[in-house]
C-alpha cells in the first residue's frame, strides 16, 4: 500500500516503507546504545577475579573508553541508515538494509565486546 505522488495528488508524500526502516534503526540504536553503557556502568557487583593487578575488564576506566567508541559507531550508522531511509530514493534501499543489519548485529554483540574485552582509556599514552 504504497502512496505515490500521482496517486496522493501532492508533492513529497512519503512511502511507508521509508519510515518503517528509519523505525527499525532507532529502534535498534537505543537498544545497542543502553546495552553498551549497562554494560559500562554496571548496577550491581561486579565478579572479577580477587587477584592484583586488577584485569582491565573490570576496570570501569577501560569499559568507558570501548564505550564510548562503540556509541559513535552506532550513532555514525544510525545516521547514515537515518538519512538514506528518508531521502525517498529506492535505488539506496540495500543501504539502509545494511545499516539496520549492522545495528542489529551490534545489539547483540556490543554488550560482550565492552563487558568482556580487555578495553582501553581515551587520552591514555
Amino acid at each position: 500500500m504504497n502512496v505515490t505522488k500521482a496517486a496522493a495528488g501532492q508533492r513529497g508524500v512519503r512511502q511507508p516503507r521509508e519510515w518503517r526502516g528509519a523505525a527499525w534503526a532507532t529502534a535498534l540504536a537505543v537498544a545497542a546504545t543502553t546495552l553498551i553503557w549497562l554494560a559500562a556502568l554496571p548496577w550491581g557487583p561486579i565478579v572479577c577475579p580477587a587477584i592484583s593487578p586488577m584485569p582491565t575488564n573490570c576496570d570501569p576506566g577501560y569499559r568507558m573508553g570501548t564505550s564510548a567508541v562503540l556509541t559513535g559507531i552506532i550513532i555514525g550508522v544510525y545516521l547514515v541508515t537515518l538519512l538514506v531511509a528518508l531521502s525517498a530514493r529506492t535505488r539506496l534501499r540495500a543501504v539502509v538494509v545494511t545499516g539496520i543489519t549492522i545495528l542489529a548485529v551490534l545489539l547483540f554483540t556490543s554488550y560482550f565486546i565492552v563487558a568482556w574485552s580487555p578495553g582501553f582509556i581515551i587520552g591514555a599514552p
